[in-house]
């Protein structure tokens, strides 16, 4: 039984104009700050403490649900999106811990809010936040002097937020390039791509390890591997290679239309369709991740 279920998060939004021309809709950049404290550990009946590794947002349209904009909040817990004015929007919050990055662990959805032309310089928003029934519990362990079996698991993650219609970086493509760099120390047995809210995995050591192995080749390349019922592909694209997962055989370097069942992971492209879940070019704005796994088993 969890301590506690709920949690509410204010967060407060400061309105700030960009200059447009009188005839286009102007679009404000709305700063989102945390007001009350940081909060202290989580703990779970039995457990260790939960500690979060990553607090999310996204800036939506109430009604139809479209994302405006996104971001990770930094260290000091705050962001900044861009919205556009005289719309009902909501915030829809998720944090992720250490432990499961793959998997939020709180979510909440504000109630709808507008930012006007009229409109203060700061607002209040509150989202009530639960934890997520899904989020794995772990089990305490009972040993009656017996030789018990234990798992260690080591985890490798590249994450960087992406923005629609904007060229990756060149500090995005170097983190890119030094998180392939540093995988190749290791052999692993698992990947999974997407982005924060969609991820999906493999488990085929062979194809993952290869493709690590080749990543600076740009004549490598495999088409099609089947792997936890996605077809895997990886390729050249643009300035280096891309690794994609569809539920159907495509090749690399591809536009895909919008589907929940495409991952395509390319930041070294030499323009704006850096990739995404679902569509892969002119993709919406999100956070993309690759994450490394591998386990070590030992006697106790």
């Amino acid at each position: 039984m969890n301590l506690f279920v709920r949690m509410v998060v204010y967060l407060t939004i400061g309105v700030f104009l960009l200059a447009c021309e009188s005839n286009k809709e102007e679009d404000l950049t709305v700063e989102l700050n945390y007001t009350h404290q940081k909060s202290q550990p989580r703990y779970r009946t039995g457990s260790r403490p939960v500690l979060i590794n990553k607090h999310h947002i996204n800036v939506r349209d109430s009604l139809e649900k479209y994302i405006y904009d996104s971001t990770v909040l930094n260290e000091s817990l705050t962001g900044t999106v861009l919205i556009p004015v005289d719309v009902n929007l909501e915030v829809e919050y998720k944090n992720y811990t250490f432990e499961n990055p793959q998997i939020h662990y709180e979510s909440g959805i504000s109630q709808p809010f507008s930012i006007s032309h009229s409109s203060p310089p700061t607002a209040t928003v509150t989202v009530s936040v639960d934890i997520n029934p899904n989020y794995p519990v772990p089990v305490a362990e009972t040993i009656d002097n017996e030789t018990v079996e234990t798992v260690t698991t080591h985890t490798l993650l590249w994450s960087d937020n992406f923005t629609r219609g904007s060229r990756s970086t060149q500090q995005q493509k170097t983190s890119y390039i030094q998180f392939w760099d540093n995988a190749s120390n290791t052999t692993w047995d698992n990947i999974s791509i997407g982005n924060s809210d969609n991820m999906t995995w493999c488990d085929n050591s062979t194809m993952i390890n290869e493709a690590i192995a080749n990543f600076d080749n740009a004549t490598y390349e495999f088409r099609g591997v089947y792997c936890n019922g996605m077809y895997w592909t990886f390729g050249r694209c643009g300035w280096g290679n891309e690794i994609s997962a569809h539920d159907k055989n495509v090749g690399d370097c591809a536009c895909q239309k919008s589907t929940d069942n495409s991952y395509t992971v390319r930041p070294l492209i030499s323009n704006a369709n850096w990739g995404g879940v679902g569509k892969s070019c002119s993709a919406n704005s999100q956070t993309l991740q690759v994450i490394l796994k591998r386990s070590d088993g030992n006697s106790l």
